[in-house]
């Protein structure tokens, strides 16, 4: 695995901010008619059909002695679907309502989840049997068995294993019809009384609400009744949340005073709070909140993870990769040192974040359990819920890993238990790893490499993770922090060495937040989390390699520079950010592309095209593996007619089949972060070009409320440094005549 050299290139100027234009209803097309006709997958014989019916009579009698017993709620059964009908156009929908099988979500991404009773059960088996229209035939072909959704898929470890935990968290199914969910959750709640088993109610922005029950309270009789309650989705061990870091020496230099009459955006921390007797941090601390007291918290490391928010480079002998943006802190102790219950901390943020409207960016250097392959976690979509009710842009920490053996670079052993830990799998927030800035004798890896500590992804179903990487600090033989390590505050106010994720991700937290300042207070611009996101990975993108598959699952798309090179061009780049609103059904479109005159070399463009898109898809806890409900396809190319050549291809794109389950895991399908880059050293003609977006709602998503929102930035650089490029591109953008504004209100505080 080669390593690519991190060249430098041009600075940002701040007499060349970036160009947004806005939406107009004029780039929207008239809707398209798509789809062919529906064909059998398999052959669809009397012998396939029986033994379709064989898997089914199986899944029922699973099902049969948890229906008997609460016939009130619908037992679920698995319609696991081939390799091949993955795609929502192959979807047995019709098959399903023919037997009044009512949907209830999705499992893995093969895996079609329905609610059935005795007489749909009954119902589905003469269809299978009897029906030969080919949409039924299709329909059938599609399913390669039929699964219980049984107490062995519904426990999330042994009785045992959960007991040992203590607390454990119910989600209960969501149904198509809402009046169905509401009965199922009033059966959960008649069987939490009949054995006397006191409960959370834990609210859900979707779906229905999340039951919180502690073991130890209760007896081997009320725990087989739960876990024989056909309308659980699962029940698993409540997750733990906790911070970890290592310390080398202390010694003196505390944080210079802000300076006077400069406004500095403010970060939310929230984390172990911060202590008192750090005394040059306190200036820095704009409002503080506490829900933990000591003993429950020793404010290391939230003194820590505050001082580098406030100061990394000043703390850190002005290194060169550390950027010069400092933030005030809104100070949150929410999380014990030796950390805490996610439930306990989710409540605690959930008000930290309502009672101060004004923060935007929060930080959370935390971490709990490795994420799965398959559905997100629950500390995750509790983010992503917070993020949408208040808009605010969380900045997560990927992990630390810490097991054996410890990974050097390049990595030898590509099957480590190294993948994210939780929440690091929010697809609304932005996730920092870790590289090592600085090389010493000792150091586990060179400056520049992913630190050995720094969890990878992707993300559940393939989404790419982590978003970006910034210095985490340097890990020496034997684990240890040394001089390689990052330098911040300790609560006795002086300087100490350390390393984790917890420390890269507060100096990307302070960039997120001078960039949210300097796009707030234009009144045409409603500033949205997934527009700073997608200007922060825009900007890594731009300063870092073009990494290939298995290094962006370490690297993410780079370290962002600075919040000025996420809203200023470089002389030779063009940028522009344009706000799309798009609708499943039609295409949005801008042409022709205003294209900067010394890119063009007799009639061909010669330079690199690098494009970031945005968005924030409905989702959805219910549907597992398909949490995320929307797609958005972007395309920049030559228009031929009416349609556009794309020319610039989805990063990972390269090798797919074409089948769903293939385009998940190479080319980052329904991942909310969409990610284009092509360099043309020999140019590529055309005459007109266009930068095109499209929308897919997955199967069984009702119609959008209101159109998706995309940020879409795209820049054009120069492959040989020409200086001419943004200015011959803000010419050839007044020609167009689009509606445009420069997009920063105001440029990032330097000091």
């Amino acid at each position: 695995m080669a390593t690519k050299e991190m060249k430098a290139p041009l600075s940002a100027q701040s007499t060349n901010p970036f160009h947004r234009i806005p939406f107009q209803n004029a780039d929207l097309s008239a809707p398209e008619n798509g789809g062919g006709s529906l064909r059998e997958l398999v052959p669809v014989t009397a012998e396939y059909r029986e033994a379709l019916v064989g898997t089914l009579e199986n899944a029922a009698s699973a099902l049969r002695p948890e229906i008997e017993r609460y016939p009130h709620s619908p037992g679920v059964l698995i319609l696991k679907l081939r390799d091949t009908a993955i795609a929502k156009s192959h979807r047995p929908n019709t098959l399903a309502a023919e037997a009044g099988l009512q949907p209830a979500g999705v499992g893995r991404i093969e895996e079609m989840l329905v609610a059935a009773n005795a007489a749909s059960v009954q119902a589905l088996a003469r269809v299978i049997r009897t029906r030969e229209t080919q949409q039924i035939k299709a329909n059938l072909s599609a399913i390669e068995k039929i699964h219980a959704w049984d107490k062995t898929r519904r426990m999330v470890g042994t009785v045992a294993a959960l007991r040992a935990r203590g607390r454990v968290l119910l989600s209960l199914f969501r149904y198509h019809a809402a009046d169905a969910t509401a009965r199922n959750v009033d059966a959960l709640r008649a069987v939490l009384l009949q054995h006397n088993i006191h409960s959370v109610e834990i609210p859900q922005r979707w779906g229905p609400p999340v039951m919180r029950v502690d073991l130890a309270a209760i007896g081997d009789q009320a725990m087989e009744a739960l876990s024989m309650f056909p309308g659980l989705r699962s029940i698993f061990p409540e997750p733990r949340i906790h911070t970890s870091a290592a310390a080398f020496g202390i010694g003196p230099g505390p944080l210079p005073q802000p300076p006077a009459g400069v406004e500095h955006p403010v970060v939310g921390v929230f984390d172990t709070g911060t202590a008192a007797s750090a005394t040059s941090l306190r200036p820095w601390i704009a409002s503080t909140t506490s829900y933990v007291l000591p003993p429950d918290t020793d404010y290391v490391h939230g003194t820590a993870v505050a001082s580098l928010v406030a100061g990394a480079k000043i703390l850190n002998g002005d290194h060169a990769w550390l950027p010069t943006t400092r933030c005030q802190v809104h100070d949150t102790c929410g999380l014990e040192a030796a950390g805490g219950n996610t439930t306990d901390l989710i409540v605690r943020l959930a008000e930290a974040v309502r009672n101060a409207p004004h923060v935007k960016v929060w930080n959370l250097s935390l971490g709990g359990a490795q994420i799965g392959d398959h559905e997100f976690s629950y500390f995750a979509q509790q983010l992503d819920a917070l993020s949408d009710e208040h808009q605010v842009l969380f900045v997560v920490a990927a992990g630390n890993y810490t097991g054996l053996p410890r990974r050097g670079w390049p990595v030898a052993d590509l099957h480590l238990e190294d993948r994210l830990s939780s929440p690091g799998d929010s697809v609304r927030a932005l996730t920092v790893g870790a590289v090592a800035h600085l090389d010493s004798p000792g150091a586990m890896v060179a400056a520049g490499h992913p630190a050995p500590y720094s969890r990878r992804g992707p993300g559940p179903v393939f989404t790419p993770k982590p978003d970006l990487v910034h210095a985490g600090g340097g890990v020496h033989e034997q684990w240890d922090a040394g001089p390689s390590s990052l330098q911040m505050l300790h609560p006795f106010d002086a300087l100490y060495g350390s390393f984790g994720t917890s420390f890269a991700t507060p100096i990307v937290s302070s960039v997120a937040g001078h960039v949210w300042q300097s796009l707030d207070g234009n009144p045409d611009v409603a500033v949205a989390p997934h527009m700073v996101k997608a200007l922060l990975i825009h900007a890594a993108r731009l300063a870092s390699p073009d990494y290939g598959a298995l290094e962006r699952r370490y690297y993410g798309c780079g370290i962002p520079q600075d919040a000025l090179s996420a809203l200023y061009d470089s002389d030779d780049c063009f940028t522009m950010m344009f706000e799309a609103l798009v609708v499943p059904g039609f295409k949005w479109r801008k042409t022709p592309y205003p294209i900067p005159a010394s890119l063009m070399h007799n009639g061909k463009l010669r330079a690199e095209v690098i494009i970031t898109a945005a968005y924030s898809p409905p989702l959805d806890p219910n549907a597992g593996a398909e949490y995320v409900r929307a797609n958005v396809n972007v395309s920049f190319g030559v228009l031929d007619g009416s349609r556009i050549s794309g020319k610039v291809p989805m990063e990972g794109e390269a090798g797919t089949t074409g089948y769903e389950a293939a385009q998940i895991e190479h080319g980052g399908k329904w991942s909310p972060v969409k990610l284009h880059r092509k360099k043309f050293p020999q140019g590529v003609a055309g005459d007109q070009w266009a930068i095109q977006l499209d929308a897919l709602l997955r199967a069984n998503e009702p119609p959008l409320a209101e159109p998706l929102n995309v940020a879409l930035v795209v820049s054009l650089r120069s492959l040989d440094a020409n200086r001419q490029v943004h200015a011959d591109g803000v010419r050839a953008l007044v020609q167009s005549n689009w509606v445009r504004q420069h997009l920063p209100v105001r440029v990032p505080v330097q000091v």
